[in-house]
């Protein structure tokens, strides 16, 4: 046994000093360029390998403090394209609509109400005539059948012809627009001609400020109308004009038209503005005049009435 056991320490001393000469005259990297590194990692199993690692026990060497020491903050910060970020993030997208959300919703408390008024004034009145209004169109021609088509969120909807609350509120807000945009452009032009010259300009009186007070009223009502299909009171006011086939676009010929024969709805002490309060239409001479309609216009969001007044012209619009 002594013997069996010497034989092999001297075998094992032997291979081992046999060993440490081959490492010795090998190059290693001539080794390494016969070796198949893919076929020897595809013999790893990773998952096996993973298992044995303690992971609580290496973060747990893991010195937070002296790694974020040796990180340079101010340079990694620098390399980060904030901008790309938040663009990536949507977040101008998601600020831009929540505010126009929140600037809807405050003009739709405002307009509710009042879509209310006119449904209950039109609505009343024609009734008190014996008149049947469920033969009454919703809206112009090609939007009623999108106008009458219900959803359980009952209401008023964009695409029905306006009412004459409504409609009056916006044309009070647009003489205000008009009478305080003629008078700032007037006093800035009276101003610049006595900068320019000795001449003093009297910028009320005289028949040019008539003149040039219809002339900047009659541009408003165009032009709004032409390109944008509504005033700036209109805007507010959630209506806007279209044809009265229900097209949205309108003629230039149709903007002028209804800008030049606007007044002519006031001047007969007001006659021709009966039909907005009787007519099966809502239209109004310069309406019929020019071929156009008033309806709604709430975007995408209905013009919903207040829960209590829905409730009740619905229940009063099932009763006629």
């Amino acid at each position: 046994m002594p013997e069996e056991r010497e034989k092999r320490g001297f075998f094992k001393r032997a291979a081992r000093g046999a060993s440490e000469r081959v490492l010795d005259v090998v190059d290693p990297d001539l080794v390494l360029e016969h070796v198949d590194v893919n076929a020897l990692l595809e013999r790893i199993d990773i998952n096996s390998l993973l298992d044995r690692i303690d992971v609580e026990r290496l973060i747990g060497r893991i010195d937070i403090d002296e790694l974020l020491k040796a990180a340079d903050i101010d340079a990694l910060m620098e390399r980060v394209d904030i901008k790309a970020l938040i663009d990536r993030a949507g977040i101008p997208e998601i600020v831009a609509e929540s505010t126009s959300h929140l600037t809807g919703s405050a003009l739709d408390m405002f307009r509710r109400p009042i879509v209310g008024i006119d449904e209950i004034l039109f609505k009343g009145i024609n009734r008190l005539f014996r008149r049947d209004l469920r033969t009454f169109p919703s809206g112009p021609g090609a939007l009623v059948d999108w106008v009458d088509h219900r959803t359980e969120d009952t209401g008023v909807r964009t695409g029905r012809y306006a009412g004459p609350l409504t409609r009056t509120i916006a044309l009070l807000l647009d003489i205000l627009i008009v009478t305080t945009g003629f008078t700032i452009i007037v006093a800035g032009a009276s101003y610049l001609i006595e900068l320019v010259s000795p001449v003093e300009v009297e910028p009320t009186r005289g028949l040019w400020y008539i003149v040039g007070f219809v002339v900047w009223a009659l541009l408003y009502l165009w032009l709004s109308i032409a390109i944008f299909g509504k005033t700036l009171g209109k805007t507010f006011m959630g209506v806007r004009v279209v044809d009265s086939q229900g097209s949205v676009a309108l003629h230039s010929r149709q903007s002028l038209v209804r800008a030049i024969t606007y007044p002519l709805s006031f001047v007969v002490l007001g006659l021709g503005l009966l039909g907005i309060l009787f007519g099966r239409e809502r239209r109004a001479w310069h309406d019929h005049f020019a071929g156009t309609a008033v309806v709604y216009d709430w975007g995408s969001r209905t013009a919903r009435l207040s829960t209590p007044l829905a409730a009740w012209l619905e229940r009063k619009g099932m009763e006629a």
